[in-house]
């Protein structure tokens, strides 16, 4: 199929070279992340060199976190990897902070042995936000 051009590989080439599944690359490939550079008489999808490096950027910005629709409008030059990175360290970020009150809810509960509506309440608290704790302080004070 590729003897004409030995420059090109087939799918299953790319992706015993890559350490893919082919199911993947199809994927990325129909989504229009890794384009085929061209197709063989039968149809089939055929890439070259450079759709091998642009096969482990995929995989490095995938393996970072971001999905494949940031993948493609970094590719296509619609945005740069620097804007989708910055979105996605604040959105990492967020995480944390939610992992971070998840955590000292569930350890305090589990040192005090606390009851359901205790951790419900404890839950609530740790996730108000400082102008939220600061109105209901306020409001205590008032009355």
């Amino acid at each position: 199929m590729d003897d004409e051009r030995p420059d090109v590989l087939t799918i299953g080439r790319l992706a015993h070279r890559t350490g893919l599944s082919v199911r993947t690359l199809r994927f990325w490939s129909d989504e229009g992340a890794v384009p085929p550079v061209a197709r063989s008489a039968g149809g089939y999808r055929l890439y070259d060199a450079e759709s091998v490096a642009r096969v482990e950027l995929v995989r490095t910005l995938r393996e970072l976190g971001l999905g494949l629709d940031d993948v493609c409008r970094i590719l296509s030059g619609r945005t740069t990897v620097a804007e989708v990175a910055d979105a996605h360290v604040a959105a990492l970020d967020a995480q944390i902070r939610s992992l971070k009150v998840s955590r000292a809810v569930l350890s305090t509960v589990a040192k005090r042995d606390s009851t359901v509506e205790e951790t419900a309440l404890m839950n609530r608290l740790a996730r108000l936000s400082a102008a939220e704790r600061k109105q209901i302080i306020d409001e205590f004070k008032e009355e």
